[in-house]
């Protein structure tokens, strides 16, 4: 028996699904653990409803969705994370989790009863955008990160991952960790604009195989300068922590300019006090980070943006704390895993694409407990992160085709 998704149902569970946290740009403003994210979550649950799935949650609150099998035999699972960052579009995350819900609904449609479950996921505070660092639940699930730490983690607001947790109800009783997984599948879109590129020359369609990501470093910068009059202090008696902090922002970018074609960085985040009109700021914080296809190429763009921004504090008198918080990767994904999406996107007559992923994933994570692979969908533009950011409604239903391809060949 062929089955195949239905792609009006899927495309219908985004636009529903965007509703939630929808801004009137036209994107999703989703943060982890907020009351939206609960609501996504909600939404998803009602839809898995009629499917008969067994629902779980674990301590830092991914949820686990487990459709049952002939006989007893580890997992396939599936899936990805429904927060967003406070600008965020309508299919980064999302995608993964609904391409998953289609592939159960499809079987379900059909009443076909995999030999191994299936398990759908949805991985708590991915993004990283309220609460550091990003991946949390799949940093939690793997180990990577003390339950203890995250819990105790706090927003710019003051409040923990344990009370967001408890005022959303996504608190579980399983204990973090690892599962009873045969394999880990994430579908996502892409986030770049080489698929959509590579499908113009391939009657319009592509599907990405990724093969492996770059290794990313993240850093907190605390800059203390000195309060002062903003009127009455003279320039070259200022130790202006703001001042310190626009500087070494330019210079996170240039490291990442001079690391190109492979390289990345960004300085994307920003606190300043006592950030007050007529006074000179004492205190700077920066989040920043420093990525690359090459491990040995990261490791000097590390080293030259510690020398720039130590240098910059020297100058301006300011002191200076680099708290190296966070890193990912280099991870190569299972190439087992990567041969079969291959394989059954060619007998869907799909273009398909190995590439390498300079964005964080779940599957970083859970490389490292099973064999694990991601594929892509394009992106129109390359735009993500961007209310604007788009998939075409066949894309999305060519790549959960693969996902439900490759789940009923792993499961039987």
């Amino acid at each position: 028996m062929t089955l195949s998704v239905n792609q009006d149902r899927l495309w219908q569970a985004h636009l529903d699904m965007a509703a939630i946290g929808a801004t009137a740009e036209g994107g999703s403003n989703r943060p982890g653990l907020s009351t939206a994210d609960a609501e996504a979550r909600a939404l998803l649950l009602s839809w898995c409803e009629p499917l008969g799935l067994k629902m779980e949650r674990d301590g830092i609150g991914n949820l686990f969705l487990r459709r049952g099998s002939r006989v007893h035999r580890p997992a396939i699972a599936f899936g990805s994370h429904l927060d967003t960052v406070p600008t965020g579009g309508r299919f980064d995350g999302a995608f993964g989790v609904l391409a998953g819900l289609e592939v159960l609904r499809t079987l379900d449609d059909a009443g076909v009863l995999t030999a191994a479950p299936l398990e759908l996921v949805v991985w708590t505070n991915e993004e990283g955008s309220r609460f550091s660092p990003a991946m949390m639940g799949s940093r939690v699930h793997a180990g990577d990160l003390l339950l203890d730490r995250a819990l105790t983690t706090a927003d710019d607001a003051g409040e923990t991952v344990a009370e967001a947790l408890g005022e959303t109800f996504q608190i579980g009783f399983l204990t973090p960790g690892p599962r009873d997984w045969a394999a880990w599948i994430e579908p996502h879109i892409e986030q770049g604009s080489i698929l959509e590129q590579y499908g113009l020359e391939h009657s319009g369609a592509a599907i990405g195989i990724v093969t492996g990501t770059v290794q990313a470093r993240y850093f907190r910068l605390n800059i203390k300068g000195e309060a002062s009059h903003a009127g009455a202090t003279a320039m070259d008696r200022r130790r202006d922590s703001l001042a310190a902090a626009a500087e070494m922002i330019l210079a996170t970018e240039q490291i990442g300019l001079s690391g190109e074609p492979g390289g990345r960085s960004s300085a994307a985040w920003i606190g300043n006090i006592p950030n007050a009109r007529g006074a000179v700021a004492s205190h700077a914080r920066l989040h920043c980070d420093v990525r690359h296809e090459d491990p040995a190429r990261a490791a000097a763009m590390e080293a030259a943006a510690r020398v720039a921004w130590t240098a910059i504090a020297a100058r301006r008198g300011v002191q200076l704390e680099i708290d190296a918080y966070a890193s990912f990767g280099p991870v190569q994904f299972d190439t087992g895993l990567g041969a079969l999406l291959r394989e059954v996107a060619a007998a869907r007559q799909l273009p398909v694409r190995d590439m390498v992923a300079s964005a964080g994933h779940d599957s970083v994570l859970i490389a490292g407990l099973c064999p694990s692979a991601m594929l892509f969908v394009p992106s129109r533009g390359g735009i993500t992160h961007n209310p604007a950011e788009y998939t075409a409604p066949e894309h999305l239903a060519q790549g959960a085709q693969v996902l439900l391809d490759a789940v009923i060949r792993l499961a039987n």
